[in-house]
């Protein structure tokens, strides 16, 4: 397909217009994702709100009791992938990927410790069943943040 015959002059303002459109389009995208950012940390604030409301309601008797896994200091099934979650969008951002070492070291920094024969084992379970992160790969040992935050009840 032929491109048809410009005059200089229009060929020269549409090229002008393309670059500010450009500019623009550059400006609203990088807009777009800071508000995207501070919309995700806000949702992770508020869950750790709620999460902080939760346990002391139930420390004061106004909510249901703590479960037993609440009161062992290892971490094990649903409270691992909840901390786990918790502890990987405190210190990721959405679309970042993290292999499970780094992410296992993370939690552990933070004064943690996986229950179970093999920790590792036993994180590597849990984690593949956390629903905010993808997984990349087959066995890569790496996950990709999703772009929405984990609802932590």
């Amino acid at each position: 397909m032929r491109r048809p015959e410009l005059s200089p002059g229009f060929e020269e303002t549409a090229a002008r217009e393309r670059e500010l459109l450009l500019e623009r389009y550059a400006e609203c995208k990088a807009r777009a994702e800071h508000h995207e950012e501070l919309a995700a940390e806000a949702t992770r604030e508020a869950e750790r709100y709620a999460k902080t409301i939760r346990e002391l309601g139930e420390l004061l008797g106004v909510e249901d009791q703590l479960s037993l896994s609440d009161l062992s200091d290892q971490l094990r099934g649903e409270r691992l992938r909840e901390v786990a979650a918790d502890v990987l969008w405190r210190n990721f951002h959405a679309g970042d990927v993290v292999h499970y070492k780094q992410w296992q070291e993370c939690v552990v920094s933070e004064g943690y410790r996986i229950g179970g024969k093999n920790p590792t084992a036993t994180f590597l379970t849990q984690v593949a069943r956390v629903e905010s992160v993808e997984r990349i790969g087959r066995r890569s040992g790496l996950y990709k943040l999703s772009a929405t935050a984990p609802m932590i009840a």
